[in-house]
Parts: C-alpha cells; structure tokens; sequence
C-alpha cells in the first residue's frame, strides 16, 4: 500500500494543498454506508489484472471497482480505500483475487480521487470532464462477468446499482444499453405504424353509389336502343 500512499502524497503536493492527508485500505467498505461528515466516491471503470491462485490464470479486466471515503477535519484528511476483487471463472470455488494495477493507472486514479478531495471539502470547481480516463493497455476477452465481481456483489456496479437506486442509475456504453436503445426504437416505430381505423357509419352498410352508376348504364343503353328502334320504324 504505500505505493498507493506515495503517489497520493505527490499528487496532494502538485494541487498546492498544505494540509496533512492519509490514505489507508479499509476492506470493511460499504457503498453509501457513509459516517457523518463523510464523502464517497467511486471508480467504476478502472484497469486491472488478476491472477487466480488455484489454476494461476490471469484475466484483465476494464472493470475493476474503487470505492473512496473521504473525511476532513480541524486541518487533517483521510481516505478510506477499498478495491473490489474478482474470481476466476474457469474454478469450481475460487477465491476472490486482488487486481493489479500499472503506476499509470494508479496515477490517473488518484488523480481523479485528488479532483474530487478539492471539490468536497475546498470548494473549488470541479467538471466531470477533468476526471481522467484510465487506459486500456492489453485486451480485455469476453464480457463483464458479475457472478464473479465483488462489487457486482455488493451493489458498486452500475448493472447492481441500477436495483438497488434506480433514479441515480447512469447506463454504461455497453451491449445492454444498445439492447435498451433498440427496444425503445422499435416501441416507436410499432407505436407510429399502428394503421388507423376509421369507423364507417351507421348507414353505409347499403352500396348506394354503385346501384346509381348501374342504373345509370342501364338507362343510357335503353334510351340508345330506343332510338336505333324509332329510326327503323320511321324509314
């Protein structure tokens, strides 16, 4: 951990910030289990690497939930971090595995955990667009498997969140929003290709206008014959 404590400490210096900041793991973490004066923020998409200590396969993933505690006071700071783990899924029981992360990574996190440290309790302006992005630096094969996410488990995803509180939910770019999108889609085009039943009236169950245009025939060959027999008559 003092890695982790290490870059903190350089990353607090670079903001300008004189007072005293600790950061510590904490795996007792819960989310929005807050102590009064306490702040939260959570790193859903960070990069990571496992290793399963059974069968020693390693699996990365893009994934890899951070959850933060924060707290100030009389001039002092801590941090509470507590890094979700993930198992194997190729094990019948496998343990959960700690993540791995690059010092890239590890920077751009605390980068973003510094951001919102001056946004709580400095009151400095802080926009979602100064929040770092965390590399992808190796390929990451198949889904997101939440059977086998701790922070899947505990609620810290945004699939899990989406149950637990349903107006805080913000989708992800992922197949399951694309699947969202294409049903909404096809809602509207049933609901615009729906044809339009007008009903007819009471009355018009009675072909009126075609008995007139068949009398109307009929007439005009009667009076036709009746003329070619008057001209024969008259020669």
């Amino acid at each position: 951990m003092g890695s982790w404590q290490d870059i903190f400490e350089v990353k607090m210096v670079d903001m300008h910030l004189a007072d005293p900041w600790m950061l510590q793991e904490d795996d007792t973490l819960q989310v929005h289990v807050l102590e009064p004066g306490w702040k939260e923020f959570v790193q859903r998409r960070a990069f990571g690497r496992f290793q399963c200590s059974q069968c020693f396969r390693e699996w990365s993933s893009a994934k890899v939930h951070i959850l933060f505690h924060m707290h100030r006071h009389r001039g002092k700071g801590m941090v509470r971090m507590r890094v979700f783990r993930q198992a194997c899924r190729r094990c019948p029981n496998p343990p959960l595995e700690e993540p791995m992360f690059n010092q890239e990574t590890m920077e751009r996190l605390l980068h973003n955990l510094v951001l919102k440290i001056l946004k709580y309790f400095y009151h400095m302006h802080v926009q979602s667009s100064d929040l770092l992005e965390v590399v992808v630096d190796a390929p990451v094969a198949g889904p997101h498997d939440s059977t086998r996410c701790e922070g899947c488990q505990l609620g810290i995803c945004s699939k899990s969140k989406l149950a637990l509180v349903p107006h805080a939910w913000e989708p992800p770019v992922d197949a399951d929003v694309e699947r969202i999108h294409y049903s909404r889609n096809r809602q509207n085009t049933r609901r615009y290709a729906t044809p339009i039943h007008t009903p007819l009236p009471c009355n018009s169950s009675f072909p009126w206008k075609r008995c007139c245009c068949i009398g109307s025939s009929l007439l005009c060959i009667l009076a036709v014959l009746l003329f070619v027999l008057l001209y024969f008559i008259m020669k």
